[in-house]
């Protein structure tokens, strides 16, 4: 099929922007098999809901644009769905609720691609990822001898290989994920006085999230539990429309007015200390289904977010940590623990410590997610022994312009983490880390990598970002700023 128009394309955070020389629409398998056997010595790379912060959907030759696939089917099990490589989670959602069904886990947002959202490990909170779920796929790559087909994915290392790919193994054409019974959703708001308090709660509300909030660093838990029945509260359209326009709105709003355009500190404070606690009311509990309660509206403002994961027994440093460089960060004048600066000068990172010192103001809550064991290769909470733990996701987002101030802070922590926790990071986010930073934390690299050779032996699915980050391996000590 003939390539559409060409221009630049753009992410959704804005900071991504480049030319393909070709860009498609293809309608069907067949068109997708066209295009592959007419770049076969380029680079193709597939764009979803282009809702990601890193370079994974460039490309100087093809790009994919799979909206036209997007057929639903719900098999005669009730237990599995098939959907198209461009279908969108909010329409499956939608497919799936008239027939009493819906998906096992889902991220924040409903916007993105099935396909894209399995690829980079997409998830919510207190459960497997996406990519957990997948039950086979359908994807389109290279035989042996470089001819375009179409391969059918379902069982063993390559499945779980392919369940969590950022695209190296091919364009994903169909997923088919499981789907489960609809399930209401009880959930509330109630600030805790430590992190040991959030834990202790976990088993009562495993679907919860929190938030470690910023100047005050206090824990804001957003409560969540299955419902013992699937009724909907009264005042549950109340309650969305309260968290649509206070916190997805107005708060986002003032953070953009004081952090951004201000770039106030002290009104920072004040929107931290007194204006989002007089906004949380604890007492009110309320129920409604699960696609419902589980999503929120954080992408309708632009901003630039980086995920760390690090595994349950790594959350209490990790948090200390991360809390106390940015308090370093916000204020030349603090000083950190000397945990802190052991864990530093045992990484010989000072230098890189002190240069970040004063130079950005951290002014977004930090959500904390918590994922269980992926049976996968490469997601960010893949399983590679029995006793595998459970993996926390740290989101640090910022909404200030420029964002170089950020990417540096960001930056150090993604590094000085990766070496001292163990941490890995969101395959959707943004990205500062290269493949020999994270061998040691992402063991299932080297088998990837060997399984991606099967399905694309000349690296024809490999831009700059996968390239950087899953095949290359330049020295680990090699300067980062």
């Amino acid at each position: 099929m003939p390539p559409t128009g060409i221009s630049h394309v753009r992410n959704f955070g804005g900071n991504i922007r480049f030319r393909p020389r070709s860009r498609y629409l293809p309608r069907d398998e067949k068109d997708v098999l066209r295009i592959l056997d007419e770049h076969r010595s380029g680079t193709v790379r597939v764009i979803g809901a282009g809702h990601s912060w890193n370079g994974g959907i460039e490309t100087s030759d093809a790009l994919l644009d799979l909206r036209h696939l997007r057929q639903i089917r719900v098999h005669a099990d009730r237990g599995r769905v098939s959907v198209g490589g461009g279908c969108r989670i909010a329409e499956v959602l939608a497919h799936l609720a008239p027939c009493g069904l819906t998906l096992p886990s889902i991220g924040l947002i409903a916007r993105q691609s099935v396909a894209g959202a399995v690829a980079t490990g997409t998830h919510g909170s207190g459960r497997h990822s996406m990519s957990h779920y997948v039950e086979s796929m359908r994807i389109a790559c290279y035989d042996a001898d470089g001819e375009a087909e179409v391969r059918t994915v379902d069982s063993g290392q390559t499945l779980r290989a392919a369940r969590c790919s950022v695209g190296a193994l091919g364009v994903v054409v169909e997923v088919t994920l499981k789907c489960v019974p609809q399930y209401y959703v009880c959930e509330r708001c109630v600030w805790r006085p430590d992190l040991d308090a959030v834990l202790d709660n976990e088993s009562a509300a495993p679907l919860q999230q929190f938030y470690l909030m910023p100047r005050t660093w206090a824990y804001l838990e957003h409560e969540r539990s299955v419902a013992s029945d699937n009724r909907r509260s009264g005042a549950a359209m109340l309650y969305r429309a309260y968290w649509l326009v206070v916190i997805d709105v107005l708060l986002h709003l003032g953070i953009k007015l004081t952090a951004s355009l201000l770039r106030s500190r002290r009104l920072v404070d004040v929107l931290y200390r007194h204006l989002l606690p007089a906004c949380i009311f604890p007492k009110w509990q309320v129920t409604d289904r699960s696609d419902r309660q589980l999503l929120m509206r954080h992408d309708l403002f632009h901003h630039l977010e980086m995920e760390v994961f690090v595994p349950r027994d790594k959350l209490k440093p990790a948090l200390d940590f991360v809390s106390e460089v940015l308090r370093v960060a916000d204020n030349a004048d603090y000083e950190a623990s000397a945990g802190v600066h052991d864990r530093i000068r045992a990484l010989d990172m000072r230098d890189s410590f002190e240069r970040i010192r004063g130079s950005y103001s951290h002014h977004y809550p930090i959500c904390v997610r918590r994922i269980r064991p992926d049976d996968t290769l490469i997601s960010m909470a893949s399983c590679h022994c029995r006793e595998e733990q459970d993996w926390y996701a740290i989101s640090l987002i910022t909404f200030t312009d420029p964002r170089l101030s950020f990417r540096n802070v960001a930056r150090f922590l993604a590094t000085t983490m990766a070496r001292s926790l163990g941490a890995r990071l969101h395959w959707g986010k943004w990205y500062p880390l290269e493949a020999g930073q994270i061998e040691d934390s992402c063991p299932g690299l080297a088998p990837f990598r060997a399984i991606s050779a099967q399905f694309d032996s000349r690296g024809v699915f490999r831009n700059r970002f996968i390239e950087k980050t899953m095949f290359r391996t330049p020295d680990y000590h090699s300067p980062q700023y």
